[in-house]
């Protein structure tokens, strides 16, 4: 099939991928084009007729997808990338052949093939087939649970389109790139959320036990994680899934942080909301407010159960501790003592709520 028999078939229908005549005529314009997705890209057709490919991208939140129809090419990096375009870029070849050389390594994916690529490193990619389909979700400049030195033992490698969650995620970028609906921007973010999920779970299973971040890198992440549990301690639909969802990581990952120093998420978040309540008892400039507004700031809806909590931790009930009663005679496990402690604990400040 010639270019412009190809073009009208692409214009229809390219294996379920609707092109919306975003037709890129010329190498020069193609490189342009891919700039937008990949950073800096030179391009360069194999055949010396003429060049006429199809592009067509939507953003789901933080995350793009695109989907290409093309002749025999080959991409190159052109420059570091600008902080503009993602740095990670999963591709799924539904119709031709991909190879991809980078970290001297060269992967070929075919069919139904997945490969990583790292534009923040040198990189060759060639479209081998005459035609060549490719689906690719461009994620966010990094992987937030992953250091790039673990990423990159998994660039330029097939994570193979046959095993069971390869072939899921290949399905689910199938879909999303000739799907057309007009989604809420909310529903948008989620979806891309759900691409970025998919990406972590194909890493997770491609590295193994290499998938642990470096503990420099997992101590740098647990910090900024307390942080954002720290300034939204008054929000009492503040759960693990949210954590999680707001720093792009899976929920086991976020429980596998706090684990390596011997916490649980719920719990020390529980801690951390029991302690500023316990502050604010004490405090003489908030004596006009009843205990159950103050459990309510911190997070704490019931009160029967923030009376029951905070009885557990310091032995001695709200109303107790207020009166001078008894001192507290058991402290609250927290991170004060540990390697992972609250460098900004000081700093947090309740999110009120109307109620």
């Amino acid at each position: 099939m010639d270019a412009a028999g190809a073009t009208d078939t692409a214009n229809e229908t390219t294996h379920g991928i609707t092109h919306e005549n975003d037709v890129v005529l010329g190498p020069e314009a193609w490189a342009e084009a891919l700039t937008k997705l990949y950073g800096p890209v030179s391009a360069s057709a194999v055949q010396e007729k003429p060049f006429r490919a199809m592009l067509r991208a939507r953003e789901l939140g933080a995350v793009r997808v695109s989907a290409v129809h093309c002749p025999a090419a080959e991409l190159r990096d052109a420059g570091p990338c600008d902080g503009r375009a993602a740095r990670y870029h999963l591709a799924l070849v539904l119709v031709g052949e991909l190879a991809l050389e980078q970290a001297g390594r060269t992967a070929w994916a075919r069919s139904g093939g997945l490969v990583l690529l790292d534009t923040g490193r040198q990189f060759r990619m060639r479209l081998v087939a005459p035609w060549n389909t490719v689906v690719t979700a461009h994620l966010s400049r990094s992987l937030p649970d992953l250091a790039p030195e673990v990423l990159g033992r998994l660039t330029a490698r097939e994570l193979s389109g046959r095993e069971q969650l390869a072939a899921m995620a290949a399905g689910f970028l199938a879909r999303l790139a000739r799907d057309t609906t007009p989604y809420r921007p909310c529903d948008e973010v989620r979806l891309g959320a759900m691409v970025t999920e998919l990406v972590r779970m194909l890493t997770d299973h491609g590295l193994g036990d290499e998938a642990q971040a470096p503990a420099e890198h997992a101590l740098v992440m647990l910090r900024r994680i307390q942080r954002y549990v720290l300034h939204h301690l008054g929000d009492s639909r503040l759960t693990p899934d949210r954590v999680a969802a707001a720093h792009h990581i899976s929920t086991r990952y976020l429980h596998r942080l706090f684990q390596r120093q011997g916490l649980t998420v719920a719990a020390w978040i529980k801690a951390q909301r029991l302690e500023r309540c316990r502050r604010d008892l004490t405090d003489p400039r908030l004596r006009h407010l009843p205990v159950h507004v103050i459990a309510a700031r911190w997070g704490f809806d019931r009160a029967a159960d923030f009376s029951r909590a905070f009885r557990v931790a310091y032995g001695v009930t709200p109303t107790g501790l207020r009166a001078g009663a008894c001192e507290p005679t058991a402290g609250v496990r927290s991170l004060t003592t540990n390697s992972a402690r609250n460098a900004n604990d000081e700093h947090a400040s309740p999110q009120h709520t109307h109620r």
